[in-house]
């Protein structure tokens, strides 16, 4: 029973072996906190500061490592309770809301990866209950914190400007000073702590020359309000049909949830946040690709509420038990169906072997960039363990070249006795010797 919840729920995604960005997480936070703070450009530093700590507290195992982004969907279900109890003031939503931000795919997925996506996730709703609670400090607060754990976070606090322009543009308009509106001086404030990191960041823009986004597709933009909120990225390759009928079905349910005007203020706030930085980043994305979907994970927070408002528009209470009850039960039978449909690689095993039969005179290679982090990872002497590049070709920066360093890098094996463990893309593994004669031919 309990192997069968391991493997056939979202617990899955906690044991499973470490994929390169996560091995790269730990990598680079266990650092020394001046070399991360030096280092960070793209990925602005906050969560690999949390994770330094939280690893001098709990060490770099795969589950310690991923309590931290646990831990922060955790906080973030309590704010979701009481932004529901804010919102809906109703028996049904308090719990019906809650309930499906918890088991949503989406988020269950990265509450159990050790990337920032756990704190982005409680930033927004921190930003979000700022935002309607009218706390500015905390709107403020979470706001530039966020920035900090992501770039994409900004799409957040400017949906939220511009959603409070549309409620309040004349009462701006007929302000004597606009400069007192707490919403301009909160956004004044964000300017100021943002604007040094991203400067620095305009700095390093250039290595967007040469990336890994993908262009998007006529399958993703008929399947991509599905996508977000099942986290499907292609795999497995038959969901596109059944993601495309969810992107029609969340789609018309977006319409009723702003029918009644009671609902309209927030549902508007909302509805913005799941459509308007999907419409930018796809339509920016066919000239210059810029779409991840995880990037974009407010959008599925903001759709756990459409769906709440969605709910709330019905007026039989029937038929709004009945609606609550089809969506929550679809998406946590989702969830526990998908949990071992998109698994990451398993690195672990393989390396763990290979840990078992060296000696301290052999060496591991990994032959492609894509396995390095993973395999370094896992070896039990990370020393010992060489990025194998023959034709001196460029590490890209994508996969984490801040944690490559040159003594990581070699284009010959080792002469014989010692042994080299060369670690594949696919996950196999081959041992290979040079003779001293023939080495270097």
């Amino acid at each position: 029973m309990f192997t069968y919840i391991l493997e056939y729920t979202p617990l899955f995604y906690f044991i499973q072996s470490f994929w390169r960005d996560e091995a790269f997480s730990v990598l680079y936070a266990a650092k020394p906190l001046g070399w991360v703070l030096q280092n960070s450009s793209f990925d602005p530093p906050l969560y690999y500061i949390l994770l330094h700590f939280w690893m001098k507290l709990f060490g770099q195992s795969e589950i310690a490592v991923r309590s931290l982004s646990f831990v922060g969907v955790a906080l973030t279900t309590y704010l979701v309770i009481l932004l529901s109890e804010r919102l809906f003031q109703k028996k049904l939503l308090h719990w019906v809301v809650p309930a499906l931000f918890f088991f949503n795919p989406m988020i269950l997925y990265y509450a159990f990866e050790a990337r920032a996506y756990g704190w982005y996730i409680f930033f927004t709703l921190l930003t979000l209950y700022g935002y309607i609670k009218k706390d500015w400090k905390l709107f403020t607060i979470g706001s530039v914190l966020g920035f900090y754990n992501h770039l994409y976070f900004l799409t957040v606090p400017a949906l939220c400007a511009l959603h409070y322009i549309l409620l309040t543009y004349k009462t701006l308009l007929n302000k004597k000073t606009i400069l007192k509106d707490p919403m301009v001086k909160s956004l004044f404030w964000i300017a100021i702590f943002v604007f040094p990191w991203f400067v620095r960041f305009l700095f390093v823009a250039n290595k967007f020359a040469y990336s890994w986004y993908y262009a998007v597709d006529i399958h993703l933009i008929k399947s991509v309000l599905g996508n977000m909120y099942t986290g499907y990225e292609g795999t497995p390759w038959y969901l596109w049909n059944i993601t495309k009928w969810i992107s029609i079905v969340f789609f018309l349910l977006s319409l009723c949830a702003i029918v009644p005007k009671t609902n309209r203020k927030h549902a508007l706030l909302f509805i913005g946040l799941v459509y308007i930085p999907l419409i930018l980043v796809i339509g920016v994305s066919f000239v210059k690709p810029l779409f991840v979907n995880r990037y974009l994970i407010s959008v599925t927070i903001a759709q756990v509420f459409v769906l709440g408002y969605a709910i709330a528009s019905f007026r039989s209470k029937y038929v709004q038990w009945i609606s609550a009850l089809l969506i929550l039960l679809s998406t946590i039978g989702f969830t526990c169906w998908y949990a071992n449909k998109h698994s990451k690689m398993d690195i672990r095993t393989p390396v763990k072997e290979i840990n078992t039969l060296t000696s301290n005179q052999d060496v591991i290679f990994a032959d492609d960039p894509l396995i390095f982090l993973e395999t370094m990872y896992y070896a039990k002497n990370r020393s010992r363990v060489f990025f194998y590049n023959p034709t001196g070709a460029a590490f890209p920066w994508f996969i984490g070249d801040a944690v490559l360093e040159p003594q990581h890098v070699v284009s010959e094996y080792p002469s014989y006795p010692s042994r080299t463990f060369v670690v594949h893309k696919d996950g196999t593994y081959s041992i290979e010797y040079a003779l001293p004669l023939l080495k270097g031919k």
